[in-house]
């Protein structure tokens, strides 16, 4: 028997990534079982993603009746998560599963709804069900009036990457180094970052991993400040060397104004480098303060130094490990993309067998 054919909407996918398209290279990587394809939109053409929905339903018609899919898969609720709905009012026979991976604040994500209307609203109450990868997405989706089941399925990480990375000591030497990985928009944080600097001493360094939008202004602002010789913008660097990068380092932090999970959190932790955030969206899904990590205020430069300074600081360092030590743990057991990819599996082949006819 063929396996099942299983069809993906997202906008985006490999070579341009970001934490949606990891997750969807790393579960389909693992799942032999279905037979996966994907139709995304031409990220170079500005105009792409506005005709999406109904270029990428129609494509998806043209290739259903050809060959039946199984099911559909619609990475956020988008215009990907449009193209699905339109597929499902279609063909409503076939089980359309939603997956939520937003990283904006709950005003994006409103203003968003105010812009796509009904057609949005329509994504969520034809979805058969919904997997959200995080309790504040899981939340949202439950606002916008979704009637499927709703579950939590994190992203996750490749332990084999960073189980073994060989990390120097904690504690304070010669230019600690912080580090962030990102795309360089505001909802990230990075400016505050910088300003962070500032209140650190002259030792500390900061390494800055990824481009995007702001990336301009926060290089102009880091020469405003003169922070030149402390701060270095690293570029964009391949997942592959993340934890090379991050085997160097002493502190990750990302300031975040808003976070659907935050998957390079979790390589952090998983590479056991400390890791300060800010308590917003789903990053208290899995950073306790004191426990796992540590928390700033958002928009406050002044709380992200002090909580550098504690973590280097050498009679801390027991309670750093420790804290260290739990957050690899968490990772560990409830992060690791093997045991994500089967509560996918799962959620799919359940979904396939309701709908098949009695």
């Amino acid at each position: 028997m063929p396996p099942p054919r299983i069809l993906i909407f997202s906008l985006a996918y490999f070579p341009f990534i970001g934490g949606a398209e990891v997750a969807v290279k790393e579960i389909t990587d693992r799942l032999p079982e279905f037979e996966f394809e994907i139709i995304s939109a031409d990220v170079k053409n500005f105009w792409s993603k506005y005709f999406y929905p109904f270029g990428a339903y129609r494509q998806a018609v043209r290739q259903h009746q050809t060959r039946p899919y199984a099911l559909i898969w619609a990475i956020m609720a988008n215009q990907a998560g449009m193209a699905a709905a339109l597929f499902k009012q279609r063909f409503p026979t076939v089980p359309f599963l939603l997956t939520l991976q937003e990283g904006d604040d709950l005003d994006s994500l409103n203003y968003r709804l105010r812009l796509l209307g009904p057609r949005l609203l329509g994504v969520f109450r034809r979805a058969d069900s919904i997997t959200a990868i995080s309790n504040y997405l899981a939340r949202w989706a439950r606002r916008m009036g979704a009637r499927c089941p709703i579950m939590v399925v994190p992203n996750g990480v490749d332990l084999e990457k960073f189980s073994a990375l060989g990390r120097p000591a904690s504690g304070w030497k010669a230019n600690p180094t912080i580090i962030t990985t990102s795309r360089l928009v505001k909802k990230n944080g990075v400016d505050i970052l910088i300003e962070a600097m500032r209140f650190l001493s002259t030792d500390v360094r900061l390494q800055i991993l990824g481009t995007g939008p702001e990336e301009r202004l926060l290089k102009q602002f880091v020469s405003r400040v003169a922070l030149d010789t402390r701060i270095e913008f690293l570029g964009q660097v391949e997942p592959s060397e993340i934890p090379d990068h991050l085997a160097q380092v002493d502190v990750f932090v990302r300031p975040a104004r808003s976070e659907g999970l935050g998957s390079s959190f979790l390589e952090a932790m998983a590479a056991q480098v400390p890791v300060i955030g800010t308590p917003v969206g789903g990053i208290p899904d899995f950073l306790q303060d004191n426990v796992t990590g540590w928390f700033c205020r958002v928009d406050d430069p002044q709380s992200i130094a002090e909580k550098v300074n504690f973590i280097l600081d050498e009679s801390n360092q027991d309670l750093v490990q420790k804290v260290v030590n739990q957050a690899k743990n968490l990772v560990s057991h409830n992060y690791d993309w093997s045991l994500i990819s089967q509560k996918m599996a799962q959620i799919m082949n359940n979904l396939m067998t309701a709908a098949k006819p009695k």
